[in-house]
């Protein structure tokens, strides 16, 4: 996996050197570093920030570049003690404010990249011996602070690499600075606009359009071309223009508030700007998030939340909004990533895990277990998040101090399932085990009982040792519907759930007992009137929403990077779950895009090909299922009900509300339809 990107942030950037470096001797030159490393040490401005760990100086050959992060006023303070500091050194000096990320250079020390360092190294290009040179962004923060004010002086403008112009400022006054204008610098031009901005907002929302004026303001002082729709008449022409001009936008700033995110035209106008982002590189979208401090949620999030987006809570952070944007406008960051620590796919999501997504049942499953309900029943097809659910109420469980016993029937063989007698005693075992109880198997567990009289007594004994609730958790059940002695053990069960009603003094109460299935019981049960099938809460777990799988997304640091390429893979894979992780976790590690995706989906070699393949395999190793699925191809599909199960079982067919039958998701008909058909 890469190494993840860092978090943007703002910094005052002093810049420096030493004029005519190059030309001394190396002794010299040596010598000039020495005293240019004692001037900045000896700053009171510098000492104070290094204290703070707020500032972080990196070397750059003929001097330095020093970042402050905290303090707007250390940059120019520390300016002006070093100047004053170095009176036979010549040196020349450029402060930007702009945005910077942290980085590890090669050596392994930290570095840092971005539009506030080398803004600020065109800076300091500007000037000659003496200057110390602000571009406007920082100029625009230092006005904020009267005792400043008089020693901030208008230059002009001046053409930097790429054919940038910058607005500069010169900083002098009484024994500081050089108040001679730069030879590389000329008047104020007519301001040819360098980037084309286009600013999206929520009408009717009074701090949203504040921050709107003040925006477009400084935008357009600075030189922008600035698109509004504040004038334009709603209809057929105003939506033509909105998404042409965002599409031919070099930047889209969105101002986002809570209400804001509500707006489906703001949202549309986002998907446009992401949508052409992804076509072109261009425009860089800019989310201005504003006022609630909750976290994001719905559409608008997805597409944000691993954007560089800023923030204003009120008219404190004005200038610092402007330097901002202003900085990530001229040249804007990678899309910001949290560093995630991404988990194997396959088998259950352990609780605690970033990437378990709760469903509707789960509160449902959760309440149930806070009332003592008796039996509750987990159903859903294969690798639908049963292991993963049970998983949450075995946490939820223990958070309450209750006690717990798991019973997973996959890890039983069938020799230990063909035996009553040597499956019950292997069960009680396991759970006496599991909660340290001391059972006296040879007095107690008498043949004269049968197996099902001694399980009910150990179990009885096992709930009254402790006042406690005791859950018990039975995973994968369904590899118990064959043994022969089935019915009887289900028959126990549901009589521990009339045992609350008909014997009330008893330790049922204290009892809740969990199941977890696939299939239909009802094709294995002989008496449903002595199966727990009937009784419990069913709760039935369905595949991943929508929204559910823009959650999961996010988890994964947003692979998918719009509403619509959600929809493409839900339509793919029907929001399967097993399936939506391997396709996030294709995305997130890099190995594929999501065109690539979607083009190797149904190969063999693609990034569902082993789960492909073993549905091929079963569904070809029984002639019935083969039939069945060429049925449902040919779109016939037969009335074989005992396979109709086994495939709904598996997670292979669903069946739809209206009755039909149709396979679980696009993916699996076409590859099923790429081996099968003909």
């Amino acid at each position: 996996m890469t190494e993840p990107i860092r978090a943007a942030q703002i910094a005052h950037v002093l810049f420096l050197d030493v004029v005519g470096y190059s030309k001394e001797s190396t002794s010299t030159q040596g010598r000039l570093l020495e005293q240019l490393n004692a001037a900045v040490n000896a700053s009171s401005a510098f000492q104070r920030a290094k204290t703070d760990g707020a500032v972080l100086p990196i070397p750059t050959g003929d001097g330095m570049a020093l970042l402050f992060f905290v303090d707007v006023l250390a940059a120019a303070q520390c300016a002006i003690e070093i100047q004053k500091a170095l009176i036979t050194v010549p040196v020349r000096m450029g402060i930007h404010s702009g945005l910077v990320q942290k980085q590890l250079d090669i050596t392994g020390s930290e570095n840092v990249v971005g539009e506030g360092i080398n803004t600020a190294s065109r800076v300091m290009g500007f000037g000659d011996t003496g200057h110390i040179l602000l571009s406007a962004q920082y100029a625009l923060v230092l006005s904020q602070f009267d005792d400043w004010k008089p020693r901030l002086h208008l230059l002009g403008d001046g053409t930097a690499k790429h054919d940038l112009q910058i607005q500069l400022f010169s900083l002098h006054g009484d024994g500081f600075g050089n108040a001679a204008k730069p030879a590389s610098v000329t008047r104020p031009t007519s301001g040819i606009p360098s980037q084309k901005v286009v600013l999206l907002y929520k009408r009717n929302l009074p701090e949203d359009e504040k921050v709107l004026k003040l925006l477009e303001r400084h935008l357009i002082e600075n030189g922008h071309e600035v698109f509004v729709d504040q004038h334009l008449k709603i209809g057929v022409e105003w939506a033509r223009a909105i998404e042409d001009k965002i599409r031919a936008a070099d930047a889209v700033v969105a101002i986002v508030s809570p209400k804001a995110m509500q707006s489906e035209m703001l949202e549309y106008e986002m998907e446009t700007a992401h949508d052409q982002f992804a076509k072109t590189g261009k425009p860089a979208l800019l989310p201005v998030k504003i006022g609630s401090e909750e976290p994001l949620d719905g559409v608008i999030a997805s597409i944000i939340k691993p954007l560089n987006y800023f923030e204003w809570h009120g008219e404190g952070d004005d200038a610092r909004l402007v330097v901002e944007l202003l900085s990530a406008i001229h040249e804007p960051l990678k899309p910001r990533q949290e560093e995630i620590k991404l988990e194997p796919v396959g088998g259950a999501v352990p609780p605690g895990s970033p990437f378990y997504i709760a469903r509707a049942t789960d509160p449902e499953f959760f309440t149930a277990l806070d009332n003592g309900e008796s039996i509750l029943l987990v159903r859903g097809a294969r690798q639908m998040g049963k292991t993963s659910l049970l998983a949450q109420g075995n946490k939820h469980a223990r958070d309450r101090g209750w006690r717990i016993g798991m019973t997973d029937f996959q890890k039983l063989n069938m020799s230990q399932m063909s035996n009553e007698e040597t499956f019950y005693r292997l069960v009680a075992a396991t759970l006496a085990r599991q909660l340290k109880f001391k059972y006296d198997f040879e007095n107690e567990w008498l043949d004269l009982f049968g197996a099902n009289l001694n399980m009910e007594a150990f179990l009885r004994a096992l709930i009254e040792e402790q006042d406690e609730h005791l859950v018990w958790f039975m995973d994968e059940v369904d590899k118990l519907f064959l043994a022969p002695f089935a019915s009887d053990f289900f028959g126990l069960v549901r009589s521990w759930h009339n045992s609350r009603s008909i014997e009330p003094d008893g330790p049922w109460s204290k009892l809740t007992v969990v199941i977890s299935y696939a299939t239909e019981a009802h094709l294995f049960i002989q008496d449903l009137n002595q199966s727990p099938f009937n009784v419990g809460r069913r709760i039935e777990l369905e595949d991943f929403n929508a929204q559910q799988m823009v959650d999961l997304n996010g988890r994964y640091g947003s692979p998918l990077r719009s509403y619509q390429e959600v929809e493409k893979l839900q339509a793919l894979i029907a929001g399967q779950p097993f399936l939506t992780r391997r396709a996030l976790d294709s995305l997130a590690t890099g190995k594929l895009d999501f065109a690539g995706l979607l083009e190797s989906a149904t190969r063999d070699d693609g990034p569902f090909g082993d789960h492909l393949k073993r549905i091929l395999v079963s569904v070809s190793s029984l002639p019935a299922v083969l039939d069945f699925i060429r049925s449902l191809l040919a779109g016939k599909p037969s009335n074989d009900q005992s396979t109709y199960y086994r495939l709904l079982a598996a997670g292979i067919i669903r069946q739809d509300r209206d009755g039909s039958v149709r396979f679980r998701c696009d993916l699996y008909k076409r590859h099923l339809a790429d081996h099968l058909s003909g």
